[in-house]
């Protein structure tokens, strides 16, 4: 009985053993590549060779055993017309969105930007509201903002001095008032919308 019992689990064992066995799918023998096939080589034609037409200021001549007669020559601003090829760009505004240069008042004063720091009073057009200016780089200016004002003013955000100007700006960096020093205490200019901004405190 005990010999039936280790045959069946001999004979157990060889059958778990061939199934385990390792499969290979590795060939040692590398296959070669298919090499291309060649290509066929194309015909060549025959190079023809000729002279060139003269430059565009001539009215006739051959070419190829031929005549021509070219159209006339334009340059790059020319056209048949004798018009400008492309149409004139609209004239743009010297501040796009903005207002334009403005000329000192007599009497102007010079101003520093430490001096302009702060908070000011601002009434434009019998409308009053408040500014606020620092020193902070904001772009190619200093921030600023408004609280209160109306128009134009609502969208200032930066201001800058040019020479004895203070110009302040919106967000897209366009003027929207144009300031001067008048007194000790009192600038005043005129704004984008057409009225007249004064900043006092």
């Amino acid at each position: 009985m005990v010999h039936k019992v280790l045959v069946v689990a001999a004979v157990s064992a060889l059958v778990a053993l061939a199934g385990c066995q390792r499969t290979s799918y590795y060939n040692s023998q590398p296959q070669a590549m298919p090499q291309p096939q060649p290509l066929t080589p194309a015909p060549a034609g025959q190079v023809q060779s000729s002279s060139l037409p003269p430059p565009g200021g001539a009215t006739s001549g051959t070419y190829n055993s031929g005549t021509y007669q070219p159209g006339p020559v334009y340059d790059n601003t020319q056209t048949a017309n004798n018009q400008s090829q492309f149409p004139a760009a609209p004239a743009a505004p010297e501040t796009p969105g903005g207002v334009g240069d403005v000329s000192a008042p007599a009497g102007a004063m010079a101003i520093s930007s430490s001096a302009l720091v702060g908070s000011w009073k601002v009434t434009e057009n019998g409308v009053q509201c408040d500014m606020f200016l620092t020193l902070t780089n904001l772009g190619e200016g200093l921030r600023g903002g408004t609280r209160g004002c109306t128009g134009g003013l609502s969208q200032m955000k930066s201001w800058g001095i040019n020479g004895d100007q203070v110009v302040l700006n919106d967000a897209n960096g366009y003027a929207i008032a144009r300031l001067y020093k008048t007194s000790e205490n009192r600038i005043e200019g005129p704004s984008s919308s057409g009225g007249q901004v004064v900043l006092s405190r």
